[in-house]
């Protein structure tokens, strides 16, 4: 008979690297390969045991580590054979989180997806909750990530209707928070921060550095709206929730929400300064899946500034957004104000504007309203006003 491992073992060594987000202080060193040793002494000869164990030892190496796909995958294939989905779907979190990281957006959103697939026919129980969570936050960061917020909001609201979560609004809100500031809901976001701040402090304020984007998202919400003191106290909350050894500024969502707020201002000589990392040099996938967004950005402060490198900037920012519709939309607008700025502005701006409401982003839609003018710059800040956010400044200066 062979010896299973201890139930601590590999699920231990996986989930200090995968989820670390979750965890309060920093586990000891050396204590994963502690747990994989022990691991692998008893579950040798188990597949579904050496499946999760590869992709406890995947998760010791770097996203972007050509050895991180190659245990990812012989794990699936392992999780496969041994007919086990909740393994299969924690080595399909490695692999989407691998994708991310590369910028192969595109294909992490169809592998965040597959995960859904192998679980949702599962019932919901003390083993697969933590999958069944993790799977739902990873389709929607990685809808997120491909500009498909129809779809964010969807699994969003499946992280929000998951039983364990529905007295705990700080779970159940922080994806769908991101969702409504990227779409320009801002009435809701405003009533899922208090939902989550409600829920934070009922649960003892938990450090818990992977809910930090949702709360980032809501102090910019409040931002846009000229509420400066609630956005200082919800960039509080964002620092209580950090997690130990990974500071907010390693995962480059802050600085995309602080430009989007200085850019509104018309202050893109300081969110060239916010953005002054090169997006090919996000690495991992937790700030892979924003660097669409943030290059987008940062190809719109360059040409704002007329700064020498915005022709860069702007062909880093086209490499960057292929997978993601909204920012390949914020792109073509800046590289049209980088050009022609008597015929092509319009044009492309319309265009660019189409683009934006197919996509359901209302809040860049009505801003390249307002980049238009005339009667649809009067439309546009109808419409960020009907949002509750101040005018758009414009021109900036």
């Amino acid at each position: 008979m062979i010896a299973r491992a201890p139930p601590w073992t590999w699920p231990g060594a996986e989930l200090i690297n995968r989820g670390p987000g979750l965890m309060a202080t920093r586990p000891a060193a050396g204590q994963v390969d502690e747990l994989l040793a022990q691991a692998w002494a008893f579950g040798t000869g188990d597949l579904a045991a050496e499946a999760r164990t590869l992709n406890a030892e995947a998760y010791q190496h770097a996203d972007t580590d050509p050895v991180t796909a190659e245990l990812a995958e012989r794990a699936i294939t392992l999780a496969r054979r041994a007919g086990d989905p909740l393994t299969e779907s924690a080595a399909l979190d490695q692999l989407t989180a691998v994708q991310l990281a590369r910028g192969e957006i595109r294909a992490a959103a169809a592998s965040a997806l597959l995960r859904t697939d192998l679980l949702v026919p599962m019932p919901v129980t003390a083993m697969s909750g933590f999958e069944f969570t993790d799977a739902f936050v990873m389709v929607a960061e990685s809808a997120i990530a491909a500009g498909d917020l129809r779809a964010a909001r969807v699994w969003a609201e499946h992280v929000r209707d998951l039983p364990f979560n529905g007295e705990q609004g700080h779970l159940a809100t922080a994806r769908l928070l991101v969702v409504a500031a990227l779409i320009g809901d801002s009435d809701e976001a405003v009533t899922l921060a208090e939902r989550f701040r409600e829920g934070w402090e009922r649960a003892g304020r938990p450090r818990t550095g992977n809910l930090s984007r949702g709360a980032y998202a809501a102090a910019t919400v409040h931002g846009l709206r000229g509420d400066d003191n609630a956005r200082a106290a919800w960039l509080e909350i964002v620092d209580a929730l950090a997690t130990p050894g990974r500071p907010v500024s390693e995962i480059h969502f802050g600085e995309f929400f602080d430009a989007l707020l200085l850019l509104h201002h018309g202050l893109p000589g300081q969110a060239m300064q916010v953005l002054a990392t090169p997006p090919e040099h996000f690495r991992a996938w937790y700030n892979g899946m924003w660097r669409p967004w943030y290059a987008a950005l940062s190809a719109e402060a360059a040409v704002l500034t007329k700064h020498e490198d915005g022709a860069v900037r702007i062909h880093r920012a086209r490499l960057a957004t292929g997978d993601n519709p909204i920012a390949a939309a914020i792109v073509d607008w800046a590289a049209a104000l980088a050009g022609d700025r008597d015929g092509l502005i319009p044009a492309a701006a319309a265009l660019a504007a189409a683009a934006l409401a197919a996509a359901g982003c209302r809040y860049q839609w009505a801003r390249t309203l307002v980049f238009i003018g005339g009667q649809e710059r009067v439309r546009g800040q109808e419409a960020l006003a009907a949002m509750g956010a101040t005018p758009m400044a414009w021109p900036p200066g």
